[in-house]
C-alpha cells in the first residue's frame, strides 16, 4: 500500500458582499493528466467526496480527441444546476507519473466556470483510502 501526503491548495476567492476584501480558501486539489490514446491534457481537480463520478469541464473533450456527439450523455444535477448534460468517456488518469489508471469520466459545461475537475466516488475514491486533515492543511491518499 502506497501513501501520498498532499498539501491543500490555497486559492484566492474574489471579493463579495460577505467577504469585501476576498479570502483564501483551502481545497484538496490534485495536479494530474488525462489521456486518451496519444492525446494528453494537464489539469487540476478537486478531491470531492460529494461527487458521484470523476467529472471535468466539457471543453476538455476536444484536446483529448473525443467527439461529444459520439459519447453517451446523462443528465446531471449538483454541478451548477440540474439537468446539465454530461458526456461520458473512458480516459486514463495519470497522477504525475506516480500512478496511472482508467476511469469512466463525465465532461460537463457545468464545470467550465470552475475550470477544475472533480474526483469522485466512482473511479477515484474506490481506489484510495482518503484522510482529510484540514487542521494540518493536507490530505492523505493511500492505495487500497
Amino acid at each position: 500500500m502506497a501513501s501520498y501526503r498532499v498539501p491543500y491548495a490555497e486559492l484566492q476567492a474574489s471579493a463579495t458582499p460577505a467577504f469585501p476584501v476576498g479570502r483564501v480558501v483551502r481545497r484538496p486539489v490534485l495536479s494530474l493528466s488525462l489521456q486518451n490514446g496519444a492525446k494528453r491534457l494537464s489539469c487540476r481537480a478537486i478531491v470531492d467526496s460529494g461527487a458521484d463520478h470523476c467529472v471535468f469541464p466539457r471543453s476538455f473533450l476536444q484536446p483529448l480527441g473525443l467527439d461529444p456527439l459520439a459519447t453517451p450523455v446523462d443528465m446531471s444535477s449538483g454541478v451548477g444546476s440540474s439537468n446539465v448534460p454530461m458526456h461520458f468517456a473512458n480516459v486514463t488518469l495519470d497522477l504525475q507519473g506516480v500512478l496511472e489508471f482508467s476511469i469512466y469520466a463525465g465532461f460537463t459545461p457545468g464545470l467550465e466556470q470552475l475550470g477544475l475537475g472533480l474526483l469522485g466516488q466512482a473511479g477515484f475514491f474506490e481506489r484510495f483510502k482518503i484522510t482529510f486533515d484540514y487542521s494540518h492543511k493536507l490530505y492523505i491518499l493511500e492505495t487500497i
